[in-house]
């Protein structure tokens, strides 16, 4: 990955900030070689730069996502890993749309909700490995171990 450096006030400033930016050209990805043709279905993608072979693991040296943690501490530091937003607002709007009720196109009220977020906040690498640590010492704290299973349930829409 490479930077662009941008100045975060005016041009005379001398604080600068590290953009990320795409260093390489698309594609990023190809479809696999040898894989037949199969009516309704795509052919499996790779990676551009391993197209004849899956890779096992993203590094040597990685084989869990927290090793993936630990490697991006130390490679990335400080640098901003992870953002959120908090809920500042919630509104809601009631606009009438038509809609076929029984065959006939009606006007009904639908209710609209928009969120009101603040701007990011960011935790650096190392803050995101911190935590990562103090939530695995607390599972440890409740009685887990490694052979236990844990399920994380979050509903998306």
């Amino acid at each position: 990955m490479s930077f662009n450096l941008l100045p975060s006030t005016s041009m005379s400033s001398q604080t600068f900030t590290i953009e990320p930016h795409m260093s390489r050209r698309p594609p990023f990805t190809v479809e696999a070689p040898g894989c037949p043709s199969i009516p309704g279905e795509t052919i499996p993608r790779r990676n551009a730069r391993y197209p004849d072979r899956l890779l096992s693991r993203p590094e040597d040296g990685i084989s869990t996502v927290f090793d993936i943690v630990q490697h991006s501490a130390r490679k990335f530091g400080d640098r901003n890993a992870m953002g959120s937003r908090k809920l500042i607002k919630k509104h809601t709007e009631i606009k009438r749309t038509k809609k076929i009720v029984d065959g006939e196109l009606q006007d009904v009220d639908k209710t609209w909700t928009y969120f009101e977020l603040s701007s990011y906040t960011y935790l650096s690498f190392r803050q995101h490995e911190t935590v990562a640590l103090q939530l695995g010492a607390g599972l440890r704290k409740l009685g887990l171990v490694a052979s236990d299973r844990l399920h994380l349930f979050a509903s998306t829409r």
